[in-house]
């Protein structure tokens, strides 16, 4: 019965970090521990294991959809590696526990506040900082005829983005998906379809180098986790016909991923209490 239960939570969480781009890493492991009584090591590698196969479909789904930016991916994925080493040595020298308490608190308002009406702005798309840095020298036009989207990126300060999401991850021990994509969306004013696309592709990467290191601590079970990897293939699966059906409107992006950094930060918040009660890092 318990493993019947697993599999479905694994298929719903999977299911909604595919629609809104974050994989739902960072949902799953505080539900392994606390209500499947998986030990901290074992959840987090059974986790990374999942996320294999479900951003695997999830970008077989989206490069059929030819919804990717393999671009922006790269600026964000090649400096995120270097800042995930550097964040990891930060560990030593930081007050990690006081920094991701803020961290989750902050990631929680954040959600919060995507809930709010809409504020009416005649000249937002062409006032304010974040405009201007996008047209300064590194700036250019990414189009997808595909789907007859085109938007500006400034090529310097998503590398710079993606380098501090490294380090995030690095230094807090958590996956920079639910902090790239709406920052793709909002900061970078990229579209959602396209940003949770890419945050997906970002994944697979990332996933897989995570298995391989859990995989080489002794962290993967495979009879613990392979009804978790079952669940998050099968998962994809549905959250990508999901969104097919749905539209690139019909879903009401925001307010998903809104939900999604909600859950987030909680999610941060039951690491941290298990860390602090365990004695364990993750």
């Amino acid at each position: 019965m318990e493993e019947l239960i697993l599999f479905l939570v694994g298929i719903l969480v999977s299911a909604f970090g595919t629609i809104i781009g974050f994989g739902g890493g960072v949902f799953m492991v505080p539900i392994l521990i606390i209500f499947f009584g998986y030990n901290i090591e074992i959840a987090i590698g059974s986790t990374m294991a999942a996320l294999v196969p479900a951003s695997v479909i999830a970008s077989v789904f989206n490069l059929r959809d030819r919804s990717i930016d393999y671009v922006v991916g790269t600026l964000i994925q090649l400096p995120a590696v270097v800042g995930t080493v550097l964040g990891a040595f930060m560990v030593a020298f930081l007050p990690v526990f006081k920094l991701q308490f803020i961290f989750a608190l902050f990631v929680v308002a954040i959600g919060a506040t995507m809930f709010g009406p809409k504020k009416k702005k005649v000249r937002s798309k062409r006032s304010g900082v974040m405009y201007r840095m996008r047209r300064i020298p590194t700036s250019f036009i990414r189009k997808n005829r595909a789907k007859h989207l085109a938007y500006r990126i400034n090529g310097g300060l998503v590398s710079a983005f993606g380098f501090v999401s490294g380090v995030m991850a690095g230094l807090f021990g958590i996956g920079g998906g639910f902090v790239q994509t709406p920052a793709m969306i909002k900061l970078f004013r990229i579209p959602p379809q396209i940003a949770t696309s890419t945050s997906l592709f970002i994944l697979v990467i990332t996933s897989f180098t995570g298995l391989i290191s859990h995989f080489l601590l002794g962290n993967v079970m495979w009879s613990r986790c392979l009804p978790i990897v079952a669940a998050f293939a099968l998962g994809a699966l549905g959250g990508n016909l999901v969104k097919k059906r749905s539209g690139p409107q019909g879903l009401k992006m925001e307010k998903l991923i809104g939900i999604g950094l909600f859950l987030a930060g909680f999610g941060v918040l039951l690491n941290l209490a298990i860390k602090s009660h365990f004695g364990f890092s993750f």
